[in-house]
């Protein structure tokens, strides 16, 4: 299978990596020129210097995929582009950071033009090209057919760490939930392992206690795992690494739908406060 992948930064890096390894053929464009040479060294991708030049890369007798990973703000004009250049039955993935809202627009769009659409909730755990991504996926479930080989290269769990979770929206809706839970569950630990460091009469080697929770106790996982990597309490959620959007939205969906989530709630402000420090 060969598609496109529009914009090679940051996840979209692991991605391709990932990709390559299984040995996927990537077409990639990025607007950093250089990143998209140096990706073509190192994995074999073919970097375009336009979109334009990585659909002429795309076989024509099969439905094109493209996938961006760009900017939420850049989505809207890249889609745009994309109609004019797209035909009936081709599909467009985004699998970056977008309100589920937005994505419902953007799928109701592109399908008066025959075009798929779907959204990818993507997660990881910062080891994306060895253990692989955890991918919610909204859209019709005939495109998520075809897609669904670059699903099961991408996901964790030897392909199994993505499901179609519903329509069109809902794998950023879902995306969106898990940030918050994330989020808030990272504090949850950062305040934890400061109250063990703040307890004068016993001397606690914070790492240690960490591990041995992180072996099977309700505590074990990944962002215990890596909480345990960043020294204990020092280690409390950076404000500026947090997708303060995906707070925002959850918290906003939250009031729409009458539920309480106080942890949540909590977490945008905290983010919010440190910020404005």
């Amino acid at each position: 299978m060969r598609f496109a992948l529009i914009g090679l930064l940051g996840m979209a890096d692991s991605m391709a990596r990932r990709l390559r390894q299984q040995d996927v053929e990537v077409v990639g464009c990025d607007e950093d020129a250089a990143r998209g040479k140096q990706l073509a060294q190192e994995t074999g991708l073919v970097a375009t210097s336009s979109v334009v030049a990585a659909l002429r890369k795309l076989p024509g007798d099969s439905p094109k995929i493209v996938w961006l990973m760009l900017p939420d703000a850049a989505v809207d004009k890249e889609i745009k582009n994309l109609l004019n250049r797209l035909s009936f039955g081709d599909i467009v993935v985004d699998g970056g950071y977008a309100n589920y809202r937005d994505s419902q627009r953007r799928g109701a769009l592109l399908s008066q033009s025959g075009i798929g659409f779907i959204d990818a909730g993507i997660s990881e755990s910062g080891r994306g090209v060895t253990q692989g991504f955890c991918i919610t996926v909204g859209g019709e479930r005939d495109h998520v057919k075809v897609v669904t080989p670059l699903f099961e290269a991408l996901a964790a769990e030897e392909g199994s760490a993505w499901s179609h979770v519903g329509v069109v929206g809902a794998g950023h809706f879902a995306r969106m939930v898990h940030s918050g839970i994330e989020s808030s569950v990272r504090q949850a630990f950062s305040e934890g392992l400061a109250l063990l460091q703040g307890k004068t009469n016993i001397t606690f080697d914070l790492e240690q206690v960490a591990q041995t929770w992180s072996q099977g106790s309700a505590l074990a996982g990944v962002v215990l795992n890596d909480q345990v990597a960043k020294q204990g309490a020092d280690a409390a959620t950076d404000a500026r690494a947090v997708n303060l959007d995906e707070l925002r939205w959850a918290t906003i969906e939250a009031v729409d739908q009458s539920v309480s989530v106080p942890a949540i709630s909590a977490e945008l402000q905290r983010v919010l406060g440190a910020r404005c420090r």
